[in-house]
């Protein structure tokens, strides 16, 4: 009987833990402000999919080995703007439809996040949303190697190596975090950290990409 007990009252706190984080992130993200590029680049738009469940999770992938852009590099679900795409939100649920075979009536989008913009100059707009279950979940062999995903405690406990750098013409930081084998770093670390600091209430530092005038610049 004791153990009957004590393996409710572990379920009933993951139930709780699970959806006041979840209801947190809804809520700062409700109000946040984020800081929207309109630069003269190309725009993509990715998702930052968070996985409910009894400790919710963030997914990412691995991008296929054979990609120009990026082989191999850890990432959110996304991809490049296309003119059959009403906004950029739905380019996030259609490339994450296409990757992973997650359906954009599974995710429920809670809101942007700040533009990013990547070494070569593009303007990344990021979704923060929530998949109920990774049922079907799986990789597109032409995009995506795999998919992972990592607890959010992680994130939540877990200082970013920070690594200072010029680019765009700005000096700022760039994040990296080590989660098992996989290194999470560059724009999707940059991202993800905007996501950390609100619901979190941390205040690691974060790139100006709004005072970039001249995108792609080293120095």
């Amino acid at each position: 009987m004791a153990g009957y007990f004590g393996t409710l009252c572990a379920i009933l706190f993951f139930m709780i833990s699970d959806s006041s984080l979840l209801a947190r992130m809804r809520d700062r993200l409700a109000d946040h402000q984020p800081t929207l590029l309109s630069l003269n680049k190309p725009r993509a738009g990715v998702l930052v999919p968070m996985v409910a469940g009894a400790e919710p999770a963030l997914l990412l992938t691995v991008r296929a080995s054979h990609l120009n852009s990026h082989p191999g590099d850890v990432a959110f679900p996304g991809g490049m703007w296309e003119t059959s795409d009403a906004d950029l939100q739905q380019t996030a649920l259609r490339e994450t439809d296409e990757e992973l075979n997650i359906p954009p009536d599974r995710v429920s989008v809670l809101g942007p996040l700040s533009t990013g913009l990547s070494k070569t100059g593009v303007q990344v707009y990021p979704y923060v949303g929530v998949i109920e279950q990774l049922d079907g979940c799986r990789a597109s062999p032409d995009e995506i190697e795999s998919w992972f995903t990592v607890p959010w405690s992680f994130f939540a406990t877990t200082e970013p190596e920070l690594q200072p750098i010029r680019r765009h013409g700005i000096e700022f930081h760039l994040p990296h975090y080590h989660y098992e084998r996989w290194h999470i770093w560059g724009l999707t670390a940059m991202i993800l950290l905007e996501l950390i600091n609100l619901v979190e209430e941390t205040d690691w530092p974060l790139p100006p990409f709004s005072q970039v005038t001249r995108p792609g610049r080293g120095g």
